[in-house]
């Protein structure tokens, strides 16, 4: 049954709005004047139903090719805090997100919530259809802040979730930073001949007809490997075997289990009950493999095992980190156990990524370095041929 809403007019001159669901406009407006009201509109409301386009641009291909920051996903929820401690209702703050957001995705997101607000739907269901935007921790957040009427204590925990997450990103792609300029240099430095002996024009000619599809193809190999990760199978196998392989298995496995520790402190302090609160920080892990065992074991909880056996039956978590959730269980003090159990491990992989990009930089240095001896060999090979050849003839 489509739904209405309505501005009405009291006795007493108070005008009231709000939501009705009905066969037709004038069937509203009978109900309305049955009960004793002056009425002004009444209005349709419009539900625009998604086609199987925009269903599959959001749910796979946004996720894979534009997923939101965690930068942008850090200032939309630090925002709405903003806006909802002016006093702005949820929305009145996501209507102002709507027009001031500049991520396109978070800024429909908005405005698709601005729509279910009106007819009293909460904003996770809205959330759900994006998961580009929105993952499972934060929708287990959101929803326990609904639950509880916290939606601005919510949004800060969030914002703050997403700005340390940016904060990790960032050191990162720092460290990766040098690996990747040398990757780049070396595949531009065959073309340097060209460049100095032929000029601009040519050398660029050769970049575009060489270089420039070998780019295309590693960024068609990029995007095909995270869209073909989207294959929950083929993902758990890959990861399964991520965690295998020698110094950077456990590199990954600690950086999962900061951040898994990191969404399970956030949900647990946000009041989301245990079993579901472990659920949804395995997403968080980023490695399917740990993640299916967390979520599979997590219903331990549930039969009277502590958070700590439920987490060592999984085999994923380090030993470190599970003595010290046990200690502090029996303390109840998990979140800060949590808390410094993220920190530590957040350090290792600090102090680990920055032993590997300089590893891979090494690496990649040698290999420049390599190409670029291929090169001077290559220009003294034909100079000396040539001028062999012009000694054979008797010269000029």
């Amino acid at each position: 049954m489509p739904s209405f809403t309505y501005e009405v007019r009291q006795k007493t001159g108070r005008v009231e709005r709000g939501t009705l669901e009905g066969e037709s406009a004038e069937a509203v407006a009978r109900e309305l004047r049955a009960q004793g009201y002056f009425v002004v509109t009444v209005q349709r409301v419009a539900r625009p139903r998604p086609e199987q386009w925009e269903v599959l641009k959001r749910q796979v291909l946004a996720p894979v090719f534009y997923p939101v920051s965690s930068k942008h996903r850090a200032m939309f929820f630090s925002s709405l805090k903003a806006l909802m401690s002016s006093g702005m209702s949820v929305s009145e703050g996501m209507g102002t997100l709507a027009k001031r957001t500049k991520n396109r995705i978070l800024a429909q997101a908005a405005a698709e919530m601005v729509a279910e607000a009106v007819r009293g739907r909460p904003m996770t269901s809205v959330m759900r259809k994006y998961p580009a935007a929105f993952p499972i921790t934060a929708l287990a957040v959101m929803e326990a802040g609904e639950e509880s009427g916290l939606i601005e204590q919510t949004a800060a925990r969030l914002a703050k979730y997403f700005d340390r997450t940016f904060e990790i990103e960032q050191i990162y792609r720092w460290h990766t930073f040098y690996p990747k300029m040398l990757l780049v240099a070396l595949i531009l430095i065959p073309s340097a001949k060209t460049l100095i002996l032929g000029g601009f024009g040519p050398w660029l000619s050769v970049v575009l007809g060489q270089s420039l599809p070998l780019l295309l193809v590693l960024a068609g190999l990029w995007y095909g490997s995270r869209l073909l990760m989207r294959l929950p199978r083929l993902r758990r196998a890959l990861d399964s075997v991520r965690l295998m392989l020698p110094w950077f298995g456990s590199l990954s496995r600690r950086m999962a289990t900061a951040r898994w520790a990191r969404a399970l402190a956030m949900l647990l302090s946000a009041g989301v009950p245990v079993h579901r609160a472990l659920v949804a920080a395995a997403s968080a892990t980023g490695n399917a493999a740990m993640e299916q065992s967390l979520v599979t074991e997590a219903e331990g909880v549930l039969h009277g095992l502590t958070v700590a056996e439920t987490v060592a039956a999984t085999r994923q978590v380090p030993d470190m980190a599970l003595d010290m959730l046990s200690t502090a269980e029996r303390a109840g003090s998990i979140e800060d156990a949590l808390e410094k159990v993220a920190e530590y491990y957040e350090s290792e992989t600090d102090v680990g990524g920055k032993q590997t990009a300089v590893a891979a930089g090494i690496f990649f240095y040698l290999l420049v370095a390599l190409a670029i001896a291929a090169v001077v060999l290559s220009f003294w090979q034909g100079y000396f041929g040539q001028y062999s050849e012009l000694l054979g003839s008797g010269g000029p």
